[in-house]
């Protein structure tokens, strides 16, 4: 949710360098992800695989917490912040796991943001 806001509000910094090398590790995460379900559908999970999740996650946040939340606070005006709190308390009071019907199938499943559903 705070993309939107930031293409909206943050123009300017959408092109710098953490929010690029943000955008590029959430692509990465998602296709080890995918391969982790994979190897799990395949009966051949390689603790490999889980280790550079486990790696790039913390990576990841880091990057999120000292460098890509701070540039964002900072190129915010008040209506931004305002929205983000907005969109925050509405999601918080809706359930993200559906109760019936988690699959960890590949492609179409959960957790893809390019169209996958849940079955």
């Amino acid at each position: 949710m705070l993309l939107p806001v930031l293409a909206r509000y943050g123009q300017d910094v959408l092109d710098r360098g953490p929010i690029v090398e943000m955008l590029a590790q959430h692509a990465r995460i998602r296709g080890l992800v995918m391969q982790l379900s994979d190897e799990y559908a395949d009966g051949s999970l390689r603790p490999e695989t889980i280790g550079e999740i486990g790696e790039l996650l913390e990576t990841h946040i880091r990057l999120e917490e000292r460098e890509v939340f701070p540039m964002i606070e900072e190129a915010f005006p008040e209506a931004a912040l305002k929205e983000v709190a907005s969109r925050l308390a509405v999601k918080e009071a809706e359930p993200w796991v559906p109760m019936e019907g988690l699959s960890y199938d590949p492609w179409p499943g959960p957790g893809d943001s390019e169209g996958g559903g849940w079955r």
